[in-house]
């Protein structure tokens, strides 16, 4: 060590003179003091430049990302629950966390009731058709019965009709016959009278003569036998015309023919105006058999209603999926719409981010997503597939009403859904769970999102188809 530099004398000037400046000290001590502010120095100096470096990253990444950790991990979760029917629960065949595929029976209600509504549904078919089977045999008969008495009947019309022409012409010729004969044997009566007349005159006039004497008895025998003769034609044509006369009943007979030939052909007119009804009775039988095949078809209706009614009491798994919640246990009485159990499928898991409206510059559909889950030490990626075109708060339970004056600005959400890339961990993923999702910025990608979107509609459509 450098001992301290010796003390001035006493002897010097009281105005002392401008120090000297001090030669460079080299001595180990300065050196070794220095040396732990080089140590604190280098530190810092690099935790600046790596803090620099990282606060820059940080810096920048927050520009070019949107970031929120109001984010989850969401599915289509199902309620299952029986269509229409009610009843008891007399099994119950999934717990939760099972994994079902589609139609597979998860619980059944007491189907005793619904079974005896398919047995009275069937056996009222069954009487249906009968009476349907009936009908049917009734109207096939009226179609070959009906056409076959209008047509013996329009034959019988015929027949009478040529009867009555024929008994017309029948009393025409009667009635010329009837007149000619009388006309005739009217003329031979007075041709009878006359001869007797002249008979007369010569019988009386030769009978004088021969009282005188004054022509041969011959002669008057011959008169006498000439009128005698004439008095014969006489009473012959007088009989000829009687008969003839009475030849008249026959135009009553032939009358009396015309008009039964009438009458029949009357009955004959109205047994085809009958037997044409038969037609509208075809017609009368056809709805009637229209009516009894829409019973068939309600009876129908109703048993196939029966028949999903006690199909409904299986209740099945729509889609593959995971049991959830279960809320019903053996036992209970099930009404309808009420659920027995919770599921979802989990091909069908997404992420959905809230992220507040002044972050959401940049973002577009088909943009990269870095998803961060709780759950999970490394991150997932994913791809916006679409933004929402309201806010969160449209749809809430109370929401905002600033009519009263009273406004605290609240930054909104809107709700983001992001499809997540499928690797190894992707079965491992539940519903609900936590995430922090960092949208990377850009002009996305349109078409892409669009097949996304239609791919996942598709997918949810073919489950629960």
């Amino acid at each position: 060590m450098t001992p301290p530099p010796p003390a001035a004398p006493p002897s010097v000037s009281p105005t002392p003179a401008p120090p000297a400046a001090a030669p460079a000290d080299h001595s180990p001590l300065t050196t070794h003091r220095s040396l732990p502010r080089i140590w604190f120095a280098v530190p810092a100096v690099l935790i600046l430049i790596v803090a620099g470096y990282f606060g820059i990253h940080w810096f920048t990444y927050r520009l070019s990302h949107s970031i929120t950790d109001d984010a989850f991990v969401e599915a289509h979760i199902v309620n299952i629950a029986p269509q229409t029917v009610s009843g008891h629960l007399i099994r119950v065949l999934v717990e939760e966390n099972d994994r079902v595929e589609p139609g597979q029976l998860l619980a059944e209600i007491d189907p005793v009731p619904y079974r005896d509504q398919v047995n009275i549904a069937r056996s009222k078919v069954d009487t249906a058709q009968a009476e349907l089977r009936r009908q049917e045999a009734g109207l096939a008969r009226l179609r070959l019965e009906v056409p076959i008495q209008v047509e013996i009947a329009r034959r019988t019309l015929a027949a009478a009709q040529a009867d009555q022409a024929r008994a017309q012409n029948a009393l025409k010729l009667t009635e010329d016959e009837v007149e000619k004969g009388i006309e005739e044997a009217q003329a031979g009566l007075e041709a009878a009278r006359a001869d007797l007349l002249l008979a007369q005159q010569e019988y009386t006039r030769f009978t004088n003569l021969q009282k005188e004497e004054a022509v041969p008895l011959r002669r008057a025998q011959e008169v006498t036998q000439a009128r005698d003769a004439a008095q014969a034609r006489r009473r012959l044509a007088a009989a000829k015309l009687a008969r003839a006369r009475a030849d008249q009943t026959r135009i009553d007979v032939a009358m009396r023919t015309l008009e039964a030939a009438q009458k029949t052909t009357q009955k004959a007119s109205k047994g085809v105006d009958l037997a044409e009804t038969g037609y509208a009775q075809v017609r009368e039988v056809e709805l009637l058999t229209a009516v009894k095949k829409e019973d068939v078809e309600d009876a129908r209706r109703a048993l196939a209603a029966a028949e999903n009614n006690l199909a409904f009491t299986q209740v099945r798994a729509p889609f593959p999926g995971v049991v959830v919640k279960r809320y019903r246990h053996l036992g209970d009485f099930e009404s309808p719409g009420v659920a027995i159990l919770s599921m979802y499928n989990p091909d069908l898991i997404y992420v959905t981010a809230n992220l507040e409206e002044t972050r959401l510059r940049g973002v577009a559909p088909g943009n990269p997503v870095e998803l961060q889950v709780d759950a999970f030490a490394e991150p997932f990626r994913g791809r916006v597939v679409w933004i929402d075109k309201s806010t969160g708060a449209q749809f809430a339970l109370m929401p905002r009403n600033v009519v009263s004056g009273e406004f605290t600005k609240v930054v909104q959400r809107v709700p983001v859904r992001i499809q997540i890339e499928k690797d190894e961990r992707y079965p491992q993923l539940r519903a609900g769970l936590s995430v922090t999702a960092a949208i990377t910025h850009g002009a996305g990608d349109p078409a892409w999102a669009k097949q996304a979107a239609r791919e996942m509609a598709e997918l949810e459509t073919r489950y629960n188809r």
